[in-house]
């Protein structure tokens, strides 16, 4: 207690904040007296989540999160035969992933985008296109791949694999909480989240 009381003395802003973002989106930033914080949002699809430690600095406050998450990594499968959809985007045990956009480019130079059903993806009429390179891209946690060359050039049967890892962790790295007025902002991915301390 006479550690935790010497540390929320060293800082005030110590304690719990709520995200302040409308009727759809909940979430809470905790800043623990200890040095530690936590941190969730859900909105939509969305959900994300952080824990590890907090600095403050004449009001310059940090967050870094602790342990470092891996991040989510993505591999080219087995091909799935000619005959098989042409893209096909399955976690490590084989689950079908469906609603990842993917980006490609064909042998001839020319372009195509879409995203992925539960079956797969495949050309509305098959014909003597191949494709040369994939890049995908996990729209809701926005995790992109690197990009896949398809040598030689393949008409389908393509299959790639999500290894989630840590996907929704918050890797957090010394990022500010930034002060506007009685309240702080967040940016996350670009976008401010408003934190309204709880009295």
């Amino acid at each position: 207690l006479l550690l935790a009381a010497t540390a929320e003395a060293r800082s005030p802003y110590a304690g719990r904040y709520r995200v302040a973002e409308g009727p759809d989106t909940a979430g809470m930033l905790d800043l623990r007296p200890d040095g530690r914080f936590r941190y969730f949002l859900s909105e939509g699809a969305l959900d994300e989540q952080a824990e590890g430690t907090w600095t403050e600095t004449g009001g310059d406050i940090r967050l870094t999160t602790d342990p470092k998450p891996v991040v989510p990594s993505w591999a080219r499968g087995p091909d799935g035969g000619a005959d098989a959809a042409t893209i096909r985007v399955v976690l490590a045990d084989g689950r079908e992933l469906a609603g990842i956009d993917f980006r490609l480019g064909l042998d001839n130079g020319a372009g195509m985008a879409g995203y992925t059903q539960a079956e797969g993806w495949s050309f509305a009429a098959p014909d003597e296109r191949r494709v040369a390179w994939v890049e995908l891209h996990e729209p809701i946690h926005g995790i992109a791949s690197q990009r896949f060359a398809i040598d030689p050039p393949a008409a389908g049967g393509l299959v790639f694999v999500l290894t989630p890892n840590d996907i929704g962790t918050v890797d957090f790295d010394n990022a500010p909480l930034l002060r506007r007025s009685d309240d702080f902002v967040l940016d996350r991915r670009g976008r401010e989240l408003r934190l309204v301390r709880e009295r």
